[in-house]
């Protein structure tokens, strides 16, 4: 394995090309220099890059960062800099791939500067330069998600906790619960927000025979329901099913969040993958985002494009908890005490918090099938 970035002068040369803050990559730098004087410390680094990077491992998990010790008495407070360097070696494989597809340098750049955003994000946390999510930027380095517009596209296959069906005649779109689900009496994940499982729930059961489908439904805000239905196989299509091919998709901070730029921008990934990945045949899209807070329906005004964005997707019942949306609303490091409610949404949080109300995340999907993205209605 050639690890080119071993060399100051190519890591200096790809930080800046994916807009790396300039402190971080004078540190990076620093590392490369130290790495070429410290066979200790490239011990550390090659065993690192090999079994966690170069073997897939890193695909596979979601994980905080072990820092060796040796590598924390170097660099302090920037030790995980040390293992960022480690990932960014797959910064020339990616730009190989983006060459051999025909992609460009611009989509290059706007997709792995989302790395630097997330070190300067860290910056302005705690004072200095960091990779506090090291289990996300895979995505990128690997060339398995893409920013186009406003939003980040990676084709996934779907876990298949839920099952999908879709009636033609009457146009209509249900979810029902797969085998196992552990769910409250009310309908939601037990475990949300981390609390001990109910007495009065129930664990769903699936079953499909030659002539139905048989399964607890789940209505489009995400509740699973405890009487189950059965769905003529004449009348409705399984069209959702574990291993099926979805557009996970993602939405970086700094995206200017309304509806129609959204719109425009799934039809732009539509575009691309037709184009690039014509062999990608996926159903939708599928996402996990504190946007599908399910209690912002109480919070925010029926104009919200939150809200409007929430719409588009069926919901599904999630183990979430406040931590996803608290992150975004206020940030990961603000305590409850230190909270300012100084916006509508801020304060809403702040109440349902201090009065102990649940508030958690959750999954959603959209289908194609089910109408133009936008103007989906599941309420039928």
């Amino acid at each position: 394995m050639e690890l080119l970035l071993l060399s100051k002068e190519l890591t200096q040369q790809y930080c800046r090309k994916i807009l790396m803050p300039e402190g971080a990559t004078e540190l990076l730098v620093e590392i490369a220099n130290k790495l070429n004087k410290d066979h200790k410390l490239l011990d550390i680094y090659m065993d690192f890059y090999k079994n966690t990077i170069e073997s897939g491992h890193w695909t596979t998990v979601w994980e905080p960062l072990t820092i060796d010790p040796y590598v924390e008495e170097t660099f302090g407070n920037e030790a995980s800099l040390f293992y960022l360097h480690a990932a960014l070696q797959r910064l020339p494989l990616a730009e190989q791939k983006y060459a051999e597809w025909g992609l460009s340098e611009e989509l290059f750049v706007e997709t792995l500067r989302d790395i630097g955003v997330w070190v300067q994000n860290a910056y302005n946390l705690v004072g200095y330069y960091a990779i506090r999510n090291f289990s996300w930027i895979w995505r990128h380095l690997e060339a398995r998600m893409f920013r186009i517009g406003g939003m980040q596209f990676l084709a996934a296959k779907f876990s298949g906790v839920v099952k999908g069906f879709y009636n033609a005649k009457e146009e209509r779109f249900l979810l029902l619960c797969g085998e196992g689900m552990e769910l409250r009496a009310n309908g939601d994940m037990q475990g949300v927000c981390k609390k001990e499982k109910t007495t009065d729930g129930f664990v769903t059961e699936y079953t499909e025979t030659e002539e139905f489908y048989i399964g607890h439904p789940i209505t489009p805000i995400g509740k699973g329901l405890q009487e189950q239905v059965k769905l003529n196989r004449d009348e409705w299509e399984k069209v959702l099913d574990k291993d099926d091919t979805l557009l996970e998709i993602h939405i970086p901070r700094d995206t200017a969040f309304n509806m129609e730029s959204i719109k425009d921008t799934y039809l732009k990934a539509k575009e691309f993958f037709a184009t690039y990945f014509p062999e990608v045949k996926y159903k939708g899209m599928v996402c996990h985002t504190w946007l599908f807070t399910p209690q912002l329906r109480e919070m925010l005004p029926p104009t919200s494009n939150i809200l409007k964005f929430q719409e588009q997707f069926y919901l599904y019942p999630t183990a979430g908890s406040v931590r996803f949306l608290w992150n975004f609303v206020f940030n990961e490091l603000t305590e409850v005490k230190d909270a300012k409610a100084d916006t509508s949404l801020r304060k809403q949080v702040l109440q349902y918090v201090e009065e102990d109300k649940e508030i958690f995340d959750m999954n959603g999907i959209f289908l194609d099938l089910c109408g133009e993205f936008g103007n989906v209605s599941y309420e039928k």
